[in-house]
């Protein structure tokens, strides 16, 4: 359930299945805030090919039997978590809203309070990927605060991580540098950490050091992020993409101009090579890496490369309009516009 995953970036700067909790999701939404000033969120695709699921249509049709059979609150509650994750997955971002909230209003008095919080997150990250990150972020603290009396210590670090993507994206650096550490302590300390929930930690906590002044020190943190993905993703997988984009971000703040836009030149080859994406997608992480590149190139007053890559923007879009669509979602993500 973590994607919108994070578009707000390369996600959401992008989870467990091809959902929110999906790495494209995560990437969009530290990317996507950055890249494209709202994103931060949603937003993650795994490199494997997604598990065979149900379609909207038939978990439709098991709400309405299960409703003609009186099933209890929290049965139906499940099934409404289960079709919003299935909208999420399709970026059907509209139903996906709906369908959380009636999740969350039939899970919130049952004992299902693990799905109850899983709502309230997904319903977190649609919000932060269309833009509303006050609401966004009300949720997630909310989710946070449920997982924290389960004891559920995979998900509360997940959550810090998520947070602190959020408050990126509202250019809150000092609050998001504290929730990526809480969530690198949680991650760190747990027998089986989500290495690539750790990268990304990583990256949020560089791109909020980066904000507050710190940005020599920030690329610290990036080669953590590096050491973290380093022979455990292939090379264009979405945790390198986001590394090697948010890098370059970094050292052209810090003055670093030729290897940062070495670096974003990196991110962009790997984006471009993953054809094997759903088009969306793949139209989507090329926007956020060329947008991240222009708002950079501009910083630098490198106004004849920025407008190279403006002109490359025109025609990603251009050549494919309908299938982004969505591109603006924010869901949990790369790097966002707001590392200026």
């Amino acid at each position: 359930m973590r994607i919108v995953c994070q578009l707000s970036i390369l996600a959401r700067l992008f989870c467990r299945r091809f959902s929110y909790t999906s790495r494209v999701c995560k990437v969009a939404r530290i990317a996507l805030p950055i890249a494209m000033g709202l994103l931060i969120s949603a937003v993650p695709l795994r490199s494997q090919p997604p598990l065979r699921v149900e379609t909207p249509e038939t978990l439709q049709a098991n709400i309405r039997s299960a409703v003609e059979r009186s099933a209890t609150p929290e049965q139906l509650g499940t099934l409404w978590l289960t079709l919003a994750n299935r909208y999420t997955d399709r970026f059907e971002l509209e139903k996906a809203e709906d369908a959380y909230a009636r999740a969350i209003q039939l899970l919130r008095d049952t004992s299902s309070q693990s799905q109850y919080a899983e709502s309230l997150q997904g319903i977190g990250n649609v919000y932060s990927t269309t833009g509303r990150l006050k609401q966004a972020r009300k949720c997630l603290t909310k989710s946070l605060d449920i997982y924290r009396t389960l004891n559920d210590e995979a998900n509360i670090a997940h959550l810090h991580l998520s947070l602190g993507m959020e408050l990126l994206a509202e250019r809150k650096y000092r609050e998001a540098e504290i929730e990526s550490t809480a969530a690198l302590k949680g991650l760190e300390s747990g027998p089986k950490p989500d290495l690539s929930d750790m990268s990304m930690a990583y990256l949020t906590r560089s791109r909020a050091m980066c904000g507050q002044g710190r940005c020599r020190s920030a690329l610290d943190d990036v080669s953590q992020a590096h050491s973290v993905a380093l022979n455990r993703f292939q090379e264009n997988s979405i945790e390198m993409m986001s590394i090697w984009l948010v890098l370059g971000q970094i050292q052209m703040k810090a003055g670093q101009q030729t290897e940062g836009e070495e670096a974003m030149n990196e991110a962009l080859r790997q984006v471009q090579s993953r054809t094997d994406l759903p088009r969306p997608y793949f139209v989507t992480l090329q926007l956020v890496v060329l947008r991240a590149q222009r708002t950079s190139l501009k910083a630098a007053h490198r106004k004849q490369e920025a407008k190279h890559v403006e002109d490359q923007i025109a025609r990603v879009e251009a050549d494919a309009p309908a299938a982004c669509n969505g591109c603006t979602v924010s869901a949990p993500a790369l790097m966002s516009q707001g590392m200026r």
